[in-house]
């Protein structure tokens, strides 16, 4: 699941946060979506704790809720409530489903351990970018002499001097 902070609608509710468990010592990563949340609401301060900003996150969310504050809409909460109800949205339950159902199987009765299918994943990284890179560099520049000197031929006289067939210029 792919990290992404939205600096153009709220990330998640009070809740959310209370249920991750913001505090002093929290990730980086929540942090910053809370911090976002507060931007976007026209609230942050940058003096605060995480706790002391999710009680304040959690005052703004109330007075919009209540209609006191017009920084953002109702809508725009619900969204978020639907968004965080959604199957799949927790890792939990996104991983409870096929393929990683199926890969969980495989590894219990191949025996493999999660260190073990770390390190077959960067292994493949490792050889499907050499590949790429390989294939890339082959394609930008022929490794056959006579291919690089047929190429400046054809692009000198727009034809292919050695079979004597006109090459169509681009």
């Amino acid at each position: 699941m792919a990290f992404i902070v939205r600096t153009d609608s709220l990330n998640h509710s009070p809740q959310w946060y209370e249920s991750r468990g913001l505090h002093e010592d929290s990730a980086p990563s929540l942090v910053a979506l809370i911090n976002a949340d507060l931007w976007f609401l026209d609230r942050n301060d940058l003096t605060m704790t995480p706790g002391e900003k999710l009680n304040l996150y959690t005052e703004a969310w109330n007075e919009i809720l209540s209609g006191k504050s017009r920084v953002a809409d109702v809508a725009d909460l619900q969204e978020v409530l639907e968004r965080e109800g959604q199957l799949g949205f927790r890792p939990a339950e996104q991983y409870a489903r096929p393929p990683f159902t199926a890969i969980s199987r495989l590894m219990e009765k191949e025996g493999l351990t999660t260190t073990d299918v770390q390190v077959f994943l960067r292994w493949k990284a490792k050889n499907e970018n050499t590949e790429k890179a390989r294939a890339a560099k082959a394609k930008k520049n022929p490794t056959d002499k006579m291919e690089k000197h047929r190429a400046k031929v054809v692009k000198f006289f727009g034809k292919d001097r050695f079979n004597s067939t006109p090459k169509s210029s681009f």
